[in-house]
Order: structure tokens, then sequence, then C-alpha cells
């Protein structure tokens, strides 16, 4: 029965970090420019993220979901910054890439503090693990920041779990497109950029709607 925690932490996990978001993005140009191993130091930091994130979820829900409804702004800022990223992606070429290549080369960040920041850094991530844990305590486990040590330590290694195995996946797909022609990491460009444009207009819509 004890087991069901670490599973039932991996099953979310796994939903949570399906959808294409910041640290799958940063995963795969990792892997495709540099090497799968260095996409996954980044994987590992975002799993140590959605740890952190669960846990403020499981503790301060209530808090949190008020939190937000009172700065609608946080998530319209990520909605429009996910567009913009999604542009990037989809007309590369036409943004001069120069000046952050310069930058870039004097200043090197820590993949897995990289990793952990674009993990905690994204209120769509938050409100899943609110919404995520209030149906888990409702319908499947009986969890909270109460609980025995032991229980809290399997459901959150399950949470680091099934994020790391989620984005492994990603980083593989990344690595396997790296080794073809050239054309092909161009249309993986492509694809992601589309990607992002269409979430973060849907995104976008359910806001304004709601």
């Amino acid at each position: 029965m004890i087991l069901l925690y670490i599973l039932v932490g991996i099953l979310l996990a796994i939903i949570g970090a399906a959808p294409l978001g910041a640290s799958n993005i940063a995963v795969i140009t990792t892997t495709a420019k540099e090497s799968l191993s260095k996409g996954m130091i980044i994987a590992y930091g975002a799993g140590i993220g959605e740890m952190l994130l669960a846990f403020l979820s499981l503790c301060n829900s209530n808090v949190l979901t008020e939190f937000f409804a009172m700065n609608p702004w946080i998530q319209v800022s990520f909605i429009v910054l996910f567009f913009v990223i999604g542009l990037f992606f989809l007309f590369p070429n036409k943004i001069n890439l120069d000046r952050f290549k310069k930058t870039k080369a004097k200043r090197k960040k820590s993949k897995l503090l990289t990793g952990f920041l674009l993990s905690i850094a994204n209120p769509p991530v938050l409100l899943y693990w609110i919404i995520a844990i209030s149906l888990t305590q409702k319908y499947l486990l009986a969890i909270s920041d109460m609980s025995p040590l032991q229980v809290l330590l399997l459901f959150f290694s399950g949470i680091f779990i099934g994020k790391v195995f989620t984005l492994y996946f990603y980083a593989k797909w990344s690595n396997k497109m790296k080794k073809k022609e050239t054309s092909d990491k161009s249309k993986l460009y492509r694809l992601i950029g589309i990607i992002l444009i269409l979430l973060s207009t849907v995104q976008g819509v359910r806001f304004f709607v709601s």
C-alpha cells in the first residue's frame, strides 16, 4: 500500500511534464546543441524544482490559488513569454544571435540551476499541482504536509522520478533528431515553435474567457 504513494507521484509528474513546457524545451535544445548528458543535467534540476512546486502546493494550495487570482498579470506574462519563445524557434534566422552568443560565452550558468529555475518559475505548472494534489487528496490518497516523513519522501521521490523519466524521453528524441541532417533539426525547431505558439494561444483564450 505504501508503494502506492511513489506510483501516484510518478503518474502525476508524468501527466504534468508530458506537455511541452520551458524545461522540456531546454532539455530538447541542450541535447540537440550539446549532448544527451548535459540535457539530462537540466532534467535533474527540473525534477528538483517539480518537487518544490508540489510541496508548496501541498502546504499552501488555498494561499497560492488566491495569489494567482489576485495577480493575473503573472499568467499573462508567461503566456506572452511562451508566444515570443515560439516565434524565436519558428523564425530563428530572423533574429541576430551574435550578441546572445557572446553573452553566453562570457556567462556560463549551471545547467542544474537552469533546470531548477525553469521548473519553479512556471505558474501554469504550479496551478497544475494545486489541482492535482487536491484531486489526489479527495479521490486517491490521504496525504498532507502532516503525513509521516516516509510517506512524503516516497511521494516526492515519485514526482522526481516521473519528471526526469519524461524529460529523458524528450532528450532521447532530441538526440535521435540530432543525428539526422541539419534540415531535420530545422524542422524540429519549427515544430517546437508551432507547439509553443499554439499552447500560448490556447492558454490566452482560456485565460481571457474565464
